[in-house]
């Protein structure tokens, strides 16, 4: 996102310095800097005052969408509104919030916090048809990556039919109303912030279609230029009603290598965490030079409800992004934050069903807390486990699987793709058709869930499909990054 916002924001200045733009590059280049940098001065002293550790990112993410829509000014002529926009902006994340989470929009909370204090708002400048095709491609990639498509299509299909609806357009003008890059933007940067925006599939369906619905009502009854903005504010309070967010405060315990390069780290919460096995938790830790990856990372807990200790495991390769350094870094009692606990990738609530586990390489985690929730609470379900990897030594939780073999029914099938060693008598090569007929021949009727590596998901869930079994039977979770 913010690679994304630094080329929108680059291409504005060339324009308007070519004068492709009927603008001046140098109000954009000094009211661009100046809401940056004030932002950034503005959100460090902030944390400073409650005595938190700022994500590095979010406040340049921040600044950039600002001058993206209420730009390009004079900044002299209009330096209370510049200032007064990030201030509003930075004091949103810091003052209102629920469970040390802000729930607005920093970048919509300014505009129409100005709007209503100095009757000044966003001019959505970036709804240039000029900016279309940046906007869309790279609008397009960030939403891929941040899997957020159900949220956009969610919120462009349900205002396209109230504006139609409310008679705000005509049937005519819905083709321009979806390729406006002021439309598009809105909807790619600003509607799917991860932090104020839903990270459960469903809520995220009803979030665009109550922002849809909203920044209509607000068009028709209200004539605000922040209807959009307004909407979105709406929004992030409902959200928040249905679904709060707490920050837990982690304090590391105890770390130990499993596996080469496999680390699992032990930390004691705050306050309890109540988890489904299999689900994830947003983790941020504090980095002095945060490379471009930033501080946050989103990975599944390895620990059971069961248990009193949070585990988590992760790969760390040799060269490791400046998050695992730090994280490796950590001595028992220092800490990190965890927040957005979500997932789906949990099991069905009717017991006495079968399953079958795909786990490529780290992807063993949350199968890992699925088995010892079962072990604990006595659950025996037929379970047959496939343990993907390069090499033997790449398999960890040996234990936990023969305690879970010899209490609760589980078979487990490792499978090898590199060279096995001379004693190996299990299964070499890629998992395939035949690997899992042979071990589990009721496969048909089984519930199969794949973690891994998003390649290794998506083709595992196409052969899974190939061979019959029920899409609604077709669990998915990936590792982006690895």
């Amino acid at each position: 996102m913010l690679y994304y916002l630094l080329v929108l924001y680059g291409a504005a200045v060339i324009f308007s310095l070519f004068r492709i733009f009927p603008y001046s590059p140098f109000d954009f280049l000094f009211s661009g800097l100046y809401l940056i940098t004030l932002c950034w001065v503005i959100n460090q002293a902030f944390a400073w005052i409650v005595k938190v550790k700022p994500n590095f990112e979010s406040q340049f993410i921040t600044g950039l969408i600002l001058i993206l829509i209420i730009g390009p000014l004079a900044l002299m002529e209009n330096l209370l509104f510049l200032t007064l926009a990030a201030l509003f902006a930075m004091a949103s994340k810091y003052l209102l919030v629920i469970n040390k989470q802000h729930f607005f929009n920093p970048a919509a909370f300014a505009v129409v916090a100005t709007g209503i204090l100095l009757n000044q708002g966003a001019s959505w400048w970036a709804g240039n048809s000029l900016m279309l095709p940046l906007v869309l491609i790279g609008g397009l990639l960030v939403i891929y990556k941040t899997e957020r498509f159900n949220l956009v299509f969610s919120f462009l299909i349900s205002s396209t039919l109230f504006l139609v609806l409310f008679k705000n357009i005509t049937i005519a003008q819905i083709p321009s109303y979806l390729i406006n890059p002021g439309t598009l933007f809105f909807t790619f940067i600003m509607l799917p912030e991860p932090v104020t925006s839903p990270a459960n599939k469903k809520l995220r369906l009803y979030f665009g279609i109550v922002a849809g619905f909203m920044m209509v009502i607000y068009q028709t009854y209200l004539g605000v230029f922040y209807s959009m903005e307004l909407a979105l504010l709406t929004a992030n309070i409902l959200g928040r009603a249905v679904h709060f967010s707490t920050k837990y405060r982690l304090v590391l315990q105890e770390k130990k290598e499993l596996a080469a390069g496999i680390w699992e780290f032990l930390f004691t919460p705050n306050k309890p965490i109540h988890f489904l096995p299999g689900q994830f938790l947003e983790w941020t830790i504090s980095s002095a030079y945060p490379d471009s990856r930033g501080n946050r990372r989103y990975f599944s807990i390895a620990s059971s409800p069961t248990e009193n200790q949070v585990h988590l495991a992760i790969k760390i390769p040799d060269k490791a992004s400046s998050f695992k350094q730090t994280l490796l870094a950590l001595k028992p009692g220092d800490a990190l934050f965890a927040t957005n606990l979500e997932g789906e990738f949990v099991l069905p609530k009717k017991p006495n069903v079968s399953y079958g586990f795909i786990a490529g390489g780290i992807g063993i985690t949350p199968f890992r807390s699925m088995i010892r929730y079962m072990l604990d609470n006595n659950i025996a379900s037929p379970i047959t486990l496939f343990y993907l990897g390069r090499s033997k030594e790449e398999f960890v939780y040996d234990d936990l699987f023969e305690e879970a073999k010899n209490k609760i029914g589980l078979k487990i099938v490792h499978v090898i793709s590199g060279e096995p060693p001379a004693d190996w008598k299990e299964e070499v090569g890629h998992l395939t058709e035949d690997i899992i007929k042979k071990y589990a021949a009721d496969y048909a009727t089984r519930f199969f869930y794949i973690s891994g590596p998003q390649p290794l998901v998506v083709a595992y869930k196409d052969m899974l499909k190939k061979m019959g079994i029920k899409r609604g039977n077709i669990k998915t979770d990936y590792f982006p990054g690895y």
